[in-house]
């Protein structure tokens, strides 16, 4: 989640926050005497210790603008510092300037750079979702853990089988057909009975939790803030309620996005890049943006491949879209397919999705745009 904001008031002092488990070590710079001025460390457990260090900067220092590098602590320091009051912004720690020489590094020496390289507007902040949207995303990287649980189960399930040699023949895995078979199966040994059974449980345990996990999503779809934007991307081929609502909680609203090549640029969608005089060499992607979302994206990519039609699934969710949205989302079905196709023909199909993933970028950014009208004087 990362995207640059700038300060709109001027503020004289900054302060970089080394955060721990169980301390964070602050350290105060002075814009104006480009200086450190004052560090302090305080114990994340005791109490009031976080109002404390704010009620003892504001004492001395007025205003001020805090940072830290984000990290397994997510929100809650950034939640906490807000409702103090306190101009907060958590870094994405690519964009932290790291010099080859320095093979020191302590709390102390962190917090500095923190503070320093913020006050010259060196560091990247991380966008920040409202807490609403965050608690979704919990649900959907939940079902996203899940269901890799549930293949990994089901190949534990095939693996074994394999082994004691009983394999599967007459058609694909996991169909009806495939759960009759399975329950045939005669297993010598008691015990690789019992086994077997157990990876079964596994199997069914999964796919119940995800289905309970779905409903909730579905619950929460009902009442969601980018309610909109949602059925919009739905509107898209190989894009349903979950892929929609992950993409809504992973980026948040795509209209904060002045350009598609900066969507595409977030997402980590774009090449990377060495060139130096005439010579320019491209790369693959930087991956430097949200993971969650780009897996999505390829995953709905990968759809368009097939020649473009409209599937019962994609009418009925369009039946609650507008008819600009409809007709972005053929001249997308158009072009990816015809990217996809020429493409997979000189290069590898993961390359081909990847770069067809980031076509269709540009089209569910056109596609969220408001309408030419609202952006009008009245």
């Amino acid at each position: 989640m990362l995207l640059d904001q700038s300060v709109s008031t001027p503020v004289r002092y900054y302060v970089g926050l080394d955060v721990h488990r169980d301390t964070i070590y602050s350290s105060v710079y002075d814009a104006d005497q480009k200086r450190s001025c004052a560090e302090w460390e305080c114990y994340v457990h005791k109490e009031n210790s976080l109002d404390l260090l704010v009620d003892t900067l504001r004492s001395e220092y007025g205003e001020f603008r805090c940072c830290y590098e984000a990290s397994y602590s997510g929100t809650a320091l950034y939640d906490s510092l807000t409702k103090l009051g306190v101009d907060c912004a958590i870094i994405a720690p690519g964009s932290i300037p790291r010099s080859m020489g320095d093979r020191i590094k302590t709390d102390r020496r962190d917090a500095r750079k923190l503070a320093k390289y913020f006050a010259s507007g060196l560091l990247t902040e991380c966008f920040v979702l409202d807490a609403e949207l965050r608690a979704v995303r919990g649900l959907l990287r939940s079902r996203e853990g899940l269901v890799t649980n549930l293949t990994s189960s089901k190949n534990q399930v095939i693996h074994f089988l394999h082994a004691q040699g009983h394999c599967y023949n007459p058609g694909r895995y996991w169909t009806k057909r495939f759960k009759a078979w399975i329950n045939k199966v005669n297993l010598e040994q008691p015990y690789d009975e019992i086994t077997l059974r157990g990876y079964l449980d596994d199997v069914a345990y999964f796919q119940s939790r995800i289905e309970q996990i779905e409903k909730d999503i579905l619950r929460a779809s009902e009442s969601f803030p980018l309610k909109k934007q949602v059925q919009i991307l739905q509107g898209f081929r190989g894009i349903g309620l979950i892929s929609a609502m992950h993409l809504m909680c992973e980026v948040g609203d795509f209209r904060r996005f002045d350009r598609p090549t900066s969507l595409m640029a977030y997402l980590g969608l774009v090449p990377s890049q060495r060139s130096s005089g005439n010579t320019i060499r491209t790369g693959s992607i930087t991956k430097t943006g949200n993971a969650h979302a780009r897996k999505v994206l390829v995953s709905a990519a990968i759809k368009y491949r097939f020649a473009p039609r409209i599937s019962v699934g994609l009418e009925q969710r369009q039946k609650k879209c507008d008819a600009s949205t409809i007709a972005i989302s053929q001249r997308a079905q158009k072009r990816c397919h015809k990217r996809f196709t020429d493409l997979n023909q000189r290069k590898p199909f993961k390359v081909a999705a990847v770069a067809v993933a980031r076509e269709l970028v540009g089209f569910l950014w056109e596609a969220s745009q408001p309408p030419s009208h609202e952006n009008t004087d009245e």
